[in-house]
């Protein structure tokens, strides 16, 4: 942030002390010129952080008591000059609010959207930050604690941060100064400090926007200056963190949604799989691709055995022949042999021409059974013959018909339980059960959650012709936290449900209909910032981005709805719109 001094007349005049030595008077005598005076009247010398008055005709008063010709006076921010001729002037200095540079920061956000991982391209961060703040070192520092050095600045630079100064901004969760004078932040401590000659410090957690999370700490020293760093620098050091907080959320959301895309085309086409285990499933699943016998998938309901079998199949030699999928629950008994097997004209009242069953439609392909568990017994027995002899009959007739069908059953139920109770063939286990896996359910996949969410909200999005903004990081806290009996299916019509109640607004908890959304609020913290960031974006787009409009709004004024911005990390948003 930078700063220049300013006179003011109370008509609102202002006279900038654009020189380092100005003098105010007549236009003969003086560089600023005011009406009413005889010559010179102050001469006004520019300090860094005040200015130096030294009147030179009597009849000159500062705040109000008189200042004889030829004595310097110490001026600050607000003080009044009043000259010989009665004419007052004040002394202000306003602040200037600094743009990030355009180019480093588009560089470092680059960096963050195409790395593998977010979080290894901070470095260049420290870099841009030390060069932007004029730091004579600083540090990187990785973990929650902030106890890992990642990297130095500037390069193969020993530098030894002060605990406690990381200690602090930890647990205030925000940027912290320190300086060798207490009149600007905290004051300097420690030995090692004076040693090093350490004059100041900045140092903050540095976090995504989307986790509360630290993942480390930026540290920046100026060390053997009388230009330490002031509070000036520290909001444009807390700015420059809100920046990188809102590019590290974007960067791993682009990185998830990424991988859900390369996911989805890649090893495993049409699943989303992160987590080991559902990896491992994957990958054995492959292994039996290969193979012609039949494969048992087991799982939970919802757990996506049907998307499984698809895999496979894109995966395996019979890749090219069409892929056939039946419910045996949902198909009643009486008709689900002619589904498998066909039948000819006349077989039974209705059979009015003959039809090649489902086995004949998948020939040189893969046939998926799925909930095996529910198929009549009467069936079990017809399965098991065309399993072993790979002929069926339609029903009607006594022609045997060959087929070269690659078999996949799936079910939610214990098939050995079932087998103990007689109600399914031990004989048709075996033969299904040469190889087999399991697909676990979504609340031990907690990795593939909030990829697949995104990716429903999307496609649903699509399907609606709805904008999907996102999902909040409150709605994302829910979403982990459920338990999700219903698995993959649930999350799919939940995430379909929330899009149309939200309304093509971010999807919030409530949204979502789901029992923890509540307790997924967070901290009393945390509801409150989430409140004051919706009642700031419902104002800020009622009054069209005009500050002194919404600050009316939401009752506050300008200068107290700018600090809010800032601590939202929504302040550079609102200068754009």
């Amino acid at each position: 942030m930078t700063s220049h001094w300013l006179l003011l007349t109370p008509e609102g005049a202002r006279f900038p002390l654009e020189r380092k030595l100005s003098i105010v008077g007549s236009a003969q005598s003086g560089d600023i010129v005011l009406p009413g005076c005889q010559g010179a009247e102050v001469q006004l010398l520019r300090r860094p952080d005040h200015v130096v008055a030294e009147p030179l005709v009597k009849g000159v008063a500062v705040d109000g008591r008189p200042a004889p010709p030829g004595i310097p006076v110490e001026l600050v921010e607000k003080t009044e000059i009043r000259l010989s001729n009665g004419t007052v002037l004040r002394l202000d200095r306003p602040r200037i609010e600094p743009r990030l540079p355009v180019e480093p920061v588009l560089e470092a956000v680059d960096a963050l959207l195409e790395a593998d991982d977010p979080s290894t391209s901070l470095p260049r961060l420290l870099e841009f930050a030390g060069a932007f703040l004029d730091a004579d070192g600083g540090i990187l520092l990785e973990g929650e604690e902030g106890d890992r050095l990642v990297a130095s600045w500037p390069m193969g630079k020993d530098v030894s941060p002060s605990r406690s100064a990381v200690q602090a901004s930890l647990a205030k969760g925000g940027a912290i100064l320190w300086s060798e004078s207490a009149t600007e932040g905290e004051a300097l401590a420690g030995p090692s400090l004076r040693r090093s000659d350490i004059r100041s410090i900045l140092c903050a957690p540095i976090r995504s926007s989307d986790s509360m999370t630290p993942l480390g700490c930026l540290y920046l020293h100026r060390t053997g200056r009388e230009d330490s760093f002031s509070s000036s620098d520290l909001t444009a050091f807390d700015r420059l963190l809100s920046t990188i907080a809102r590019v590290l959320g974007a960067a791993r959301r682009h990185l998830e949604d990424r991988r859900a895309l390369d996911s989805l085309s890649g090893p495993a086409p049409g699943m989303l799989a992160f987590s080991p285990n559902i990896l491992a499933t994957i990958a054995q699943a492959k292994k039996f691709a290969s193979a012609t016998v039949p494969l048992l998938v087991l799982g939970e309901t919802g757990t996506g055995k049907e998307r499984l079998a698809q895999m496979v199949h894109s995966v395996s030699p019979r890749a090219q022949g069409p892929f056939v999928a039946i419910n045996c629950a949902a198909i009643p008994e009486s008709l689900m042999e002619s589904e498998l097997f066909g039948h000819e004209k006349g077989a039974f009242t209705g059979a009015t021409s003959e039809r090649a069953g489902l086995f004949e439609s998948a020939r040189g392909g893969t046939l998926f059974l799925d909930e095996i568990g529910e198929l009549a017994p009467q069936l079990q027995a017809a399965l098991l013959r065309a399993l072993q002899e790979k002929t069926i009959r339609r029903v009607g007739s006594s022609r045997e018909i060959a087929v070269d069908v690659r078999i996949v059953a799936a079910t939610h139920r214990d098939l050995e339980s079932l087998v103990r109770e007689g109600r399914f063939r031990q004989d048709l286990l075996f033969r299904l059960n040469v190889a087999s896996v399991r697909l676990p359910p979504l609340r031990d996949r907690s990795e593939d959650i909030l990829p697949m969410a995104r990716v429903f909200a999307q496609k649903a999005a699509r399907e609606f012709e709805m904008p999907f903004p996102g999902l909040s990081r409150a709605a994302e806290k829910a979403l982990l936290r459920h338990s999700w009996p219903g698995n993959v299916r649930e999350l799919e019509n939940c995430l379909q449900r929330a899009l149309l109640l939200s309304g093509g607004e971010r999807i919030q908890p409530d949204h979502l209909g789901l029992p923890e959304a509540v307790a997924a609020m967070g901290t009393l913290a945390e509801i409150r910032e989430a409140a004051e960031r919706a009642a700031v974006e419902s104002a800020m787009t009622k009054s069209g981005g005009n500050l002194t409009q919404a600050g009316s709004i939401l009752g506050i004024d300008r200068k107290v709805l700018r600090d809010l911005l800032r601590r939202l990390g929504m302040y550079e948003s609102s200068l754009e719109s």
